[in-house]
């Protein structure tokens, strides 16, 4: 039995690039971090009031990240450039993160696009979408006669 090193990215890979990776010699469970695709870990929520979005963007700057609203449609961009330097018993190591991300979502109609707000503390990036009116539960009164 042959162990193979885990991608958790390889999933989010598309076929042209697990081809593209495949006949260029080298497997997808092979490639370094620098190599892989990224696609941020994303969590959406629905609850009572609003939608929240829960984005993991560990090593960025609120400046690297941008969200947008358009057509009734949130999307978030950014990019990440970190190089990670290891020298120790008589090796060097180097490795250079980076590259681009997009991530899309369509908004409901029934939302207030214009009281978007977003936070970032940590390396995670939160988005509250309060729901509009029309679309919060409505409580009816039960008449009894």
């Amino acid at each position: 039995m042959r162990l193979m090193q885990y991608d958790p990215n390889l999933g989010t890979t598309n076929l042209f690039d697990w081809m593209n990776g495949f006949f260029s010699g080298g497997r997808p469970e092979q490639r370094t971090a620098s190599e892989t695709p990224w696609a941020p870990r994303t969590d959406v929520m629905e609850k009572e009031n609003d939608y929240e979005i829960t984005i993991d963007l560990p090593g960025l700057d609120k400046k690297d990240i941008k969200i947008t609203v358009h057509d009734g449609v949130l999307e978030v961009t950014g990019e990440r450039n970190l190089e990670k330097s290891e020298d120790s018993k008589g090796y060097q190591r180097i490795e250079r993160l980076f590259g681009c991300f997009r991530r899309s979502f369509r908004l409901p109609k029934e939302v207030r696009a214009e009281e978007i707000e977003s936070t970032y503390d940590k390396g995670v990036l939160g988005i509250r979408i309060p729901k509009a009116e029309e679309a919060l539960p409505k409580q009816i009164e039960v008449k009894v006669k």
